[in-house]
């Protein structure tokens, strides 16, 4: 189960905007500038003398490494204390496709394999997860609109059975603006609507049951570097704040 989620996690990264423009990871993860890498740290809040700061470390920090055409080469994430959890390292074709994906555990033994197929218009179609031993783990099958922007996902077990649906809706911008997750007998799991500021960024995720009832709202705040990239986010749910994310970002001269 976990490993088809992130498999939908990652179909839904590696999905361009819009077939008319330059599609890469540097545009897919909303960065300015020639990116060469992001370290992200993400720390629980604390509150003193009535102002909000950060505290200790929340989870994992993750270190992604990009090359100078845009595209993820590693996807690195670290304990707490620094020392390496897990690695994923990228592979790409001539036409800067992602098409293979190899998790490491921390000790460098292949935890996964992920293999990716795309249509001639460079949409990716299918994902394919793979057990250590080589054997399949999970499937992920893509639709998409006449922008290239991604509107469904299956996901299918390794015996071919329907594990979940996911499906998306988009603005003018091609934000995705709300996401419906479905399960295997196809009734509704719940539902996430967002909004972006004018930079892009995600300001706003309402989270849904689903019989239509609002459980959660995310509101996030951000501080800028000078090409535009944040730097400091603070995440608040149902108007308390939750967590603070901060990005060392490195760019190539």
């Amino acid at each position: 189960m976990k490993k088809i989620i992130l498999l939908v996690i990652t179909a839904i990264s590696l999905i361009g905007c819009d077939l008319n423009k330059e599609n890469n990871d540097w545009k897919r993860d909303n960065l300015k500038g020639k990116v060469k890498s992001v370290r992200e740290t993400p720390y629980y809040v604390v509150e003193k003398f009535g102002e909000i700061q950060k505290g200790r470390i929340k989870s994992f920090i993750t270190s992604y490494i990009y090359n100078e055409q845009g595209n993820l080469i590693e996807d690195n994430r670290y304990n707490s204390d620094g020392s390496l959890s897990r690695k994923t390292a990228c592979k790409y074709d001539t036409n800067g496709n992602r098409i293979e994906e190899n998790w490491y555990n921390s000790d460098g033994s292949l935890s996964w394999k992920t293999a990716f197929k795309y249509d001639t218009n460079g949409n990716l179609i299918e994902a394919n997860s793979y057990n250590s031993d080589g054997s399949l783990s999970g499937k992920i099958a893509c639709k998409y609109d006449t922008n290239g922007n991604l509107i469904e996902a299956n996901g299918y077990n390794s015996d071919g059975s329907l594990y979940g649906k996911w499906t998306h809706k988009y603005d003018t911008n091609g934000n995705r603006i709300e996401a419906n997750s479905y399960n295997s007998d196809g009734s509704l799991s719940g539902k996430i609507a967002f909004k972006y500021d004018t930079n892009g960024n995600r300001i706003e995720a309402n989270r849904y049951n689903s019989d239509g009832s609002l459980y959660a709202t995310d509101i996030y705040t951000y501080e800028y570097d000078k090409y535009g990239n944040w730097v400091k986010r603070i995440m608040y749910n149902n108007d308390k704040p939750e967590s603070i994310d901060e990005r060392e970002i490195e760019y190539y001269e």
